[in-house]
C-alpha cells in the first residue's frame, strides 16, 4: 500500500505517459491532423497561446516553453515542405505531443496549478530526448536558413544614397537648364 502511495506522488515519467491508452489514441488523432496542414497550423497556434500563458510558472515552464518552440518550428517547417528528411514517426509523435499539451484534461488535469503541467513536461522531455539527433540536425538547418535570410534581407536593405542624382532638382526647370547662382543660368 505504501509503495502504491509513493507511485502516486512521484513525478510522472514521459515513457509511462506515452504508453497510456490516452496517448495512444492521441497518436492516431495526430496522423489525421497531418493529412490537413491547416489543422496543424491551428494546433501550433493553440500550443503557442497555452505555452505563453503558462510560461511564467517557474523554471519547469521555461524549459517546456523552449522545447515547445523548437518542436513547433520543426513541425511547421516539415509540414510546410521547407524541411525534409524528418521521419514520419517523429512528425506524428511531435504532433501528438502538441495535442496532449493543449488538452486540459489529460493524465494530470492542467487546471491543477504547477502539478498539472508535470505530465506534459515529462512527456515532452522524454520525446525531445528520444529525437535529440533529429533536433540537432534541425537546429543546424534552421540556423543556416536564418543566416541565408539575413544575407537576403541585408542585400535588400534600403540605402541612404540620393536617388535624385542626375535628375532635375526643380520640376519647373528643363533638364538641361541648371541654376548656378542669382541671376545666372546655363
Amino acid at each position: 500500500m505504501e509503495n502504491e502511495n509513493n507511485k502516486e506522488t512521484q513525478r510522472p515519467d514521459g515513457k509511462t505517459v506515452s504508453q497510456s491508452p490516452l496517448f495512444q489514441s492521441i497518436l492516431k488523432k495526430a496522423e489525421k491532423y497531418l493529412e490537413h496542414p491547416m489543422q496543424v497550423t491551428k494546433l501550433l497556434n493553440d500550443t503557442f497561446k497555452k505555452a505563453a500563458a503558462k510560461k511564467s510558472i517557474g523554471a519547469l515552464a521555461g524549459e517546456v516553453w523552449e522545447n515547445l518552440q523548437l518542436l513547433s518550428r520543426m513541425i511547421k517547417a516539415a509540414v510546410g515542405g521547407e524541411y525534409k528528411g524528418i521521419p514520419n514517426t517523429t512528425l506524428v509523435g511531435g504532433v501528438a505531443i502538441l495535442i496532449y499539451f493543449i488538452m486540459p484534461l489529460d493524465l494530470i488535469p492542467d487546471f491543477i496549478p504547477v502539478v498539472g503541467l508535470l505530465d506534459d513536461a515529462a512527456l515532452l522531455a522524454w520525446f525531445m530526448t528520444g529525437i535529440k539527433s533529429e533536433l540537432d540536425h534541425f537546429k543546424e538547418w534552421d540556423a543556416s536558413r536564418k543566416a541565408r535570410q539575413e544575407v537576403v534581407v541585408h542585400a535588400q536593405a534600403p540605402h541612404d544614397a540620393d536617388t535624385s542624382f542626375g535628375t532635375p532638382k526643380y520640376s519647373n526647370q528643363s533638364e538641361g537648364h541648371v541654376h548656378i547662382g542669382q541671376g545666372e543660368n546655363i
